[in-house]
């Protein structure tokens, strides 16, 4: 975990109660996503990720090491799975009677209540949450985001330049897929560059904010008020800050970050774990907590083949694993040939099934001499190997059928759905 204060050389002195007097709210949606069927029964902060943790486990994670006790997880698309996870808190250390864990949900009420329209407006629906917290500094931080910060080191940077807003910025290759930021050479930030606009080599914006109370309840009554606006931070209030003159400190961070954005952005990610410094969990001083669940001891068949893998509690495996993640309770038989592939919990591969470059949903169960799909339509150009990469997605429940070649299909919600094949070689329903 390494991250540098923005530009800010100052001295650190005292702020007040930097642990007690700040609150987080945690945003547990996005507005777009590209992770298909990923996402259709779950919000992408309760995506698993690594095994046994959830995306959302990053940033709980960043609050309880770094002494925030006072977090809100803003909830609305599919948050049964999220809640169910959360547990009340229990596993940050989050379920006390001060503070702790609160799941803020849209709710009915009088004019102006009801359903969430966009970042922005789900945070000024619950700025009385805040404001009972009595902080002086509000985070606002994705759930969906992979990195290691001290957020109280960013909570000072923010204190110490006197800033109204401090944005987390990151290194990221690619061109489109984050927001930017234009920093001047004091660590100011003088303009957002919108995903898309090409953009590449400057720092990536991160889900991850510290505002000034004040400012924050200020800025958001504002643009409630606005016609027109879409109500979101990224979008609306904070270019509308930079505009308006107010004080936006970009916070560098130098370690790993990641914010996936489709299919092969999460498969690259969990594959990444299976090197010898998988970061972020190579830390032990800044570890990730998560709800443990009771499982069984791992338990290896003598006539198994087992190479760089990464296996949770509860899994049988007595067939071959190479260069794969498995989730807590996956089955793998005996003869089933498990590579490059990524599976969530209580899977099951059957006898003699081949399951490659692929992710499978929970549940999902690869009949004896069955195939996960071969050709689907998630290609991505590998830099690192200079070719083309199409993964399988199955959706959580399906159930392939023994001895079944599904090259050619797409399943979705337990059913093979025909699918025809484009120029390019990839299927599209």
């Amino acid at each position: 975990m390494q991250s540098d204060i923005g530009f800010v050389t100052r001295v650190v002195g005292a702020i007040p109660s930097t642990r007690e007097r700040s609150a987080a709210l945690i945003l547990s949606d996005e507005p777009t996503t590209r992770l298909d069927r990923l996402t259709i029964h779950r919000c992408k902060a309760a995506l698993p990720f690594g095994g046994k943790y959830r995306l959302i486990d990053f940033a709980l994670s960043n609050c309880a090491n770094s002494g925030i006790s006072t977090v809100g997880v803003i909830t609305q698309y599919r948050p049964r799975s999220l809640h169910a996870h959360l547990d009340y808190g229990r596993p940050w250390d989050l379920d006390r009677y001060e503070g702790g864990l609160t799941l803020l949900h849209p709710y009915q009420a009088h004019a102006g209540i009801g359903w969430y329209k966009s970042s922005a407006d789900a945070i000024c629906q619950n700025i009385e949450f805040v404001l009972r917290s009595r902080a002086y500094h509000v985070l606002v931080l994705s759930g969906c985001e992979i990195c290691c910060v001290d957020l109280e080191r960013l909570i000072v940077s923010h204190h110490e330049a006197g800033a109204d807003l401090t944005i987390g910025a990151a290194v990221a290759a690619g061109k489109g897929e984050h927001g930017r930021l234009i920093i001047d050479h004091q660590g100011w930030v003088r303009r957002l560059v919108p995903v898309g606009s090409g953009a590449a080599g400057l720092p990536a914006m991160m889900g991850m904010m510290v505002f000034s109370v004040d400012t924050l309840r200020r800025r958001l009554g504002e643009d409630a008020e606005l016609p027109g606006s879409m109500h979101d931070l990224v979008r609306d209030v904070i270019p509308r800050m930079i505009e308006d003159g107010d004080r936006v400190l970009a916070f560098r961070h130098s370690g790993y970050w990641s914010n996936l954005q489709t299919v092969y952005d999460y498969w690259r990610a969990n594959l990444r774990l299976l090197s010898q410094t998988p970061e972020p969990f190579d830390d032990p001083g800044w570890p990730i907590r998560t709800r443990s669940e009771i499982r069984q001891p791992v338990r290896i068949s003598s006539k198994a083949s087992v190479t760089q893998r990464l296996v949770a509690e509860g899994c049988v495996i007595e067939g071959t694993v190479e260069c794969s993640v498995l989730s807590p309770g996956v089955r793998v038989a005996s003869g089933a040939v498990v590579r490059n592939a990524v599976i969530m919990r209580d899977a099951v591969v059957g006898e003699g099934a081949l399951v490659e470059t692929a992710i499978l949903d929970r549940d999902v169960v690869v009949g004896p001499g069955g195939r996960a799909p071969g050709e689907m339509p998630h290609q991505a150009w590998d830099a690192s190997a200079s070719t083309y990469v199409q993964i399988a997605v199955v959706e959580r429940g399906t159930h392939i059928p023994s001895e079944e070649i599904a090259e050619s299909l797409t399943l979705s919600g337990g059913l093979f759905l025909p699918t025809r094949t484009s120029g390019q070689g990839i299927a599209v329903v």
